[in-house]
């Protein structure tokens, strides 16, 4: 079942999230929840809520399909209030840095007598505990310190070009952790009848994406930008400058490169699809003059007629208007401050006015 499919489905129908996160990755990550049916109550505080609302659409590409409450958790009726919605949900989620749920008295120890079966995640940056817990960051500080930057970028001659990704991967790798945790943790509990506490952080998961780099590192081989198998350093697996455009070719078998070659009519270029994207390459030479004879789309439809792993690189407003359906490019508002109150929040609610 494809990802829109569950979308249709939504298998998490009935589950009670209780969202304390701000800004992206937790955000985002309730944003998948409540895709798949979750009922997500956006805890905000009463002064502007979350900050994400400055941003605008930013805020409603990942809090569409959520309810909001506004709280001012600095105060004891509203830690109150807070806690109670805690005990009533299955879920709780929240992105502070680490300590502020405790000095609150929201943390997780402070709720599991209430609510043994709760699953509750904090997601943050470097974790709980160890040296860097204390510290703030962004996007660009976990990316650096995962390895993640030094990998991304080319070599020039004797000069690295690093480069920033021009999406957050992080936040989005740390949502995408959050709730891969979050239904272990469910499953878990159908299982045992035990809630659990979840420690998400981001730098972990941008470990677990270099496990292949470490294990070429500890084997000897080069980890850097300098150009390799996978970031542009043979000519079968390449970025390429169209007539008016980009394309992107990833003919790493050699089926699929003995597919381009009969496509584009270079029988001599069979046995040099793992040859060097170097001007000193002849192949790589006249491969650039070649792609920038047609324009881009043409090379797309040679790239389907052929099936040899040539697509054209797409800028976002062209994705969002090929893929006008997709969930993510919905135009749908996230909830206003405070503008919700469910049954079950009214009934939490309750016993503490």
């Amino acid at each position: 079942m494809n990802d829109a499919a569950f979308d249709r489905e939504r298998p998490l129908a009935g589950l009670k999230v209780v969202d304390f996160s701000r800004l992206l990755p937790g955000p985002f990550a309730t944003w998948r929840l409540a895709r798949l049916g979750a009922e997500v109550l956006k805890v905000e505080d009463v002064r502007g809520g979350d900050p994400m609302r400055i941003f605008g659409p930013a805020y409603d590409a990942v809090n569409r399909g959520k309810q909001s409450v506004a709280l001012d958790l600095r105060d004891e009726r509203g830690r109150r209030r807070a806690l109670a919605l805690m005990e009533a949900a299955d879920v709780c989620i929240e992105s502070y840095r680490p300590g502020v749920m405790k000095a609150m008295g929201l943390d997780d120890a402070s709720v599991r007598p209430f609510n043994p079966r709760l699953i509750y995640c904090s997601v943050t940056g470097y974790g709980q505990t160890g040296p860097w817990a204390h510290l703030a960051g962004h996007d660009i500080n976990y990316l650096s310190v995962t390895g993640v930057i030094a990998v991304t970028g080319v070599a020039v001659g004797d000069e690295t070009h690093l480069a920033i990704p021009g999406i957050t991967v992080a936040d989005y790798a740390g949502g995408v952790a959050l709730v891969e945790a979050v239904l272990a943790a469910l499953w878990r509990r159908e299982r045992t009848g035990q809630g659990a506490y979840l420690d998400v952080t981001m730098q972990d998961m941008l470990l677990s994406f270099q496990a292949v780099n470490a294990a070429h590192a500890k084997a000897g081989f080069p980890t850097g930008p300098e150009k390799q198998d996978l970031n542009g350093g043979i000519v079968c697996y390449h970025l390429y400058r169209a007539a008016d455009g980009w394309v992107s070719l990833g003919a790493l078998e050699q089926k699929f490169w003995e597919r381009f070659c009969k496509g584009v009519g270079r029988p001599r270029w069979l046995g040099q699809g793992r040859s060097p994207a170097s001007p000193d390459n002849p192949v790589y030479v006249e491969m650039v003059e070649l792609f920038r004879s047609k324009p881009r789309d043409e090379w797309a439809a040679l790239g389907q007629q052929w099936d040899c792993c040539l697509m054209p690189v797409l800028t976002v407003p062209e994705v969002v208007e090929r893929f006008p359906d997709h969930p993510a490019f919905r135009p749908e508002k996230g909830p206003a401050l405070g503008e919700h109150s469910w049954p079950w929040v009214n009934k939490a609610l309750a016993s503490v006015g």
